[in-house]
């Protein structure tokens, strides 16, 4: 089967595209056709074998690719919840193995996951749409409604809105809560791109102070909930413009792991700091409803094929992307 796959870790350049084996069916498990994937930062590292990705020679060659959507073409023993032929949306996260990082990844013609993993999508829904969901709105779900509880009367801050965790970040906002949303961006076109994708200000931190303009925008109150997939960079700010009560959930340290917190503001304003990661199969269910609905979405910045893979690599470390590469397969 056809696969973009590397042999060793590295830049981009060392990703290729030819054929691979077709996977073998275990117990538990499916084997989808698979129609679509999402580009994800952690397949950058997996690709470079950072942060803990490294693989052991033995492992090579290793199929690239973590989300996916397709149609199941086999069913392993024990499946009993879904049946050849349905579409689907895959959790890349399966059990103690995620596709792309330690297991074969979905960047191929066809792929095997845990079942437990998997869940049907309407035809309503695109295998393209579909694809770009889990690994970006499942954190972010995790953040704005199950920890961070964001109300309507409320508003959120999120920092790197161009990401994809912060394009779904500004839908769950403004399409699923309806709160008033603040976007941290980069630069002048991403501030246009992040205010007509729903956000009602936004922050350019190149030439702002962003603590500064939250308190301005919140008439000095501050923010009720800071979603963060960036770490370090940004922040001490962002703590600091948290109003009293406020939440900060962080999903991600693309730019960061060490930064210094102000524990006398975590007690006397009565602050939560917390983390998320993925989240679960009941939350995917409720992320796939609302993007049949057309509340969310997965907002693509290019649709690209397996031999494009390389070049999006390469774009996506230079932060020049506005959402989701998204890759057409069958």
């Amino acid at each position: 089967m056809k696969a973009a796959f590397i042999r060793t870790h590295g830049d981009p350049e060392v990703i290729e595209v030819g054929e691979q084996p077709y996977p073998t069916l275990k117990a538990g498990e499916v084997i989808l056709k698979v129609h679509a994937t999402g580009l994800n930062r952690l397949e950058l590292y997996s690709r470079a074998g950072t942060r803990g990705t490294k693989l052991p020679d033995e492992s090579m060659p290793h199929i690239l690719g973590g989300e996916c959507s397709g149609e199941i073409v086999e069913i392993g023993m024990g499946v009993s919840h879904l049946s050849v032929g349905q579409r689907v949306v895959v959790n890349p996260h399966c059990g103690r193995q995620i596709l792309g990082t330690t297991r074969a990844g979905s960047n191929a013609e066809y792929v095997a996951s845990c079942a437990e993993n998997v869940i049907p999508i309407p035809d309503s829904l695109s295998f393209e749409q579909a694809a770009g969901l889990p690994t970006v709105y499942l954190p972010t779900w995790g953040i704005i409604i199950r920890e961070g509880q964001l109300q309507k009367s409320e508003t959120a801050v999120v920092l790197s809105s161009s990401s994809g965790v912060g394009t779904a970040a500004i839908q769950i906002i403004k399409g699923v809560v309806g709160a008033d949303c603040i976007a941290v961006t980069s630069s002048e076109e991403k501030i246009g791109k992040s205010l007509a994708l729903g956000a009602d200000h936004a922050i350019n931190y190149k030439t702002e102070n962003i603590k500064e303009r939250i308190l301005e925008i919140t008439n000095g109150k501050g923010a009720d909930l800071v979603v963060d997939s960036t770490g370090a960079l940004f922040f001490e700010d962002a703590y600091a413009s948290l109003a009293r009560g406020g939440r900060f959930g962080i999903c991600g340290v693309t730019a960061g792991y060490q930064s210094q917190i102000h524990l006398g503001q975590l007690f006397s304003k009565q602050l939560k700091l917390f983390g998320t990661f993925m989240g679960s199969m009941e939350e995917l269910k409720n992320i796939v409803h609302e993007a049949s609905k057309g509340n969310i979405s997965t907002h693509i910045h290019k649709l690209i094929g397996l031999e494009e893979l390389k070049d999006a690599h390469e774009e996506m470390e230079k932060s020049e992307h506005f959402g989701k590469f998204i890759v057409s397969i069958n």
